[in-house]
């Protein structure tokens, strides 16, 4: 069943539409709402308000063109929203632009390129060099598959910015990884 019947049975009322968009995209929407967090139990909390309110406004709710990108996009406010509660409640300072923490599941991936310990040392190292905003647009792009009209959306930025921090991230692991490495990068990306 396609994602956008999913959303139109969800707008009608129908509850299995609900659950059967949660079960496809809970895995992903946690794993992102915990690039912004690690407190576990604030990002699964997020994910059902998330869900809770879908129901509760799926009468006023309006056709999308990916579903994908308006949940990420609902995800990533409610976590950085929560957040910010948060930070705002231990002090009285202005919150912080949120950290974005981004490791590449490099595991069976890596390994099926036969990369030493020492390659993905350098890999890690060079990804903790990127920018918040870079390694979100990169988490999109690569781990996620999105074209980068989704990630305008779940960024809430430009086309032209998307474009420009994947290229400038990409760019800087390239040289960070010097010496023909940014192959590997291009390959796995």
């Amino acid at each position: 069943m396609s994602e956008s019947l999913l959303w139109s049975q969800l707008r009608e009322g129908r509850k299995a539409a609900l659950e059967k968009l949660y079960r496809s995209h809970a895995p992903a929407l946690l794993q992102y709402g915990g690039k912004f967090s690690t407190d576990q139990q604030l990002v699964e909390d997020c994910l059902q308000d998330l869900f809770i309110d879908l129901w509760q406004r799926r009468g006023q709710l309006s056709p999308v063109s990916s579903v994908q990108s308006y949940l990420l996009v609902a995800m990533r406010r409610r976590v950085i929203r929560q957040l910010s509660r948060q930070q705002k409640h231990e002090t009285t300072e202005e919150p912080e632009e949120h950290q974005f923490d981004f490791e590449i599941a490099i595991d069976e991936q890596i390994a099926a390129r036969e990369l030493s310990h020492e390659q993905q040392r350098k890999l890690k190292q060079a990804l903790e060099q990127l920018s918040a905003r870079q390694k979100e647009a990169i988490y999109l792009k690569y781990q996620l598959g999105m074209d980068y009209e989704d990630i305008c959306k779940a960024m809430d930025i430009s086309y032209q910015s998307v474009r420009n921090l994947a290229h400038s991230a990409l760019s800087r692991l390239k040289e960070l990884l010097a010496g023909g490495w940014w192959l590997v990068i291009g390959l796995y990306c």
